[in-house]
């Protein structure tokens, strides 16, 4: 027998030995999968993230609409401490950059819903007075007063991935809108808003 077909022998049994040995194959099933088990991982977390802080949200945004709609006047010094109210709701999440806006829109009796008046956090009325507002046709009864509350908040994302995400968006906006009627007397007055 020649050295080349000795050698043809040798790496065919070595080939065999290689192919009959399972020693090994765990470690590599575990280097295949545990990338994709990680990043499965790290979404669930920020998907829970997220849908905890859009809980919080229509948890502050009712809240704040829910506290106006119980007085019969309010002021502006009152709906500043609506911030205080939605930051204690947010705990422990950050709540630096929180947009309110509380509007007070009144119905006519032919239905036509129009804003009484308008409070922001910016300082600046978010809409004009006497202005169409959006009202959801089961809210929109003839002769009643709304509490209309708008919560944005914007929420950073913890764990970005952009490599595998294909997108470059590392904070996403979570807004919640409520509507509620007035609780005492027919409408809810702001004296100085």
């Amino acid at each position: 027998m020649t050295s080349l077909q000795q050698g043809y022998l040798g790496l065919v049994g070595t080939w065999r030995r290689l192919i009959g040995d399972r020693q090994g194959v765990g470690g590599v099933e575990f280097a295949l999968v545990a990338p994709m088990l990680i990043v499965l991982y790290l979404m669930a977390f920020e998907l829970t993230m997220g849908l905890s802080v859009a809980k919080k949200t229509s948890m502050a945004s009712s809240t704040i609409a829910d506290l106006v709609s119980r007085e019969e006047e309010v002021d502006k010094t009152f709906l500043a401490a609506m911030a205080d109210v939605s930051g204690a709701i947010f705990v422990p999440y950050p709540s630096k950059d929180l947009l309110i806006k509380v509007s007070a829109i009144k119905i006519d009796s032919s239905k036509a819903a129009k804003v009484a008046w308008s409070w922001s956090t910016t300082g600046v009325a978010p809409y004009a007075v006497g202005t169409d507002a959006p009202v959801p046709a089961d809210m929109l009864v003839a002769d009643t007063f709304l509490i209309r509350s708008e919560l944005s908040v914007s929420h950073e994302l913890m764990m970005y991935l952009p490599g595998l995400s294909g997108t470059e968006a590392k904070s996403l906006t979570i807004a919640r809108e409520y509507f509620f009627r007035q609780r005492l007397g027919t409408e809810v007055k702001c004296g100085n808003c």
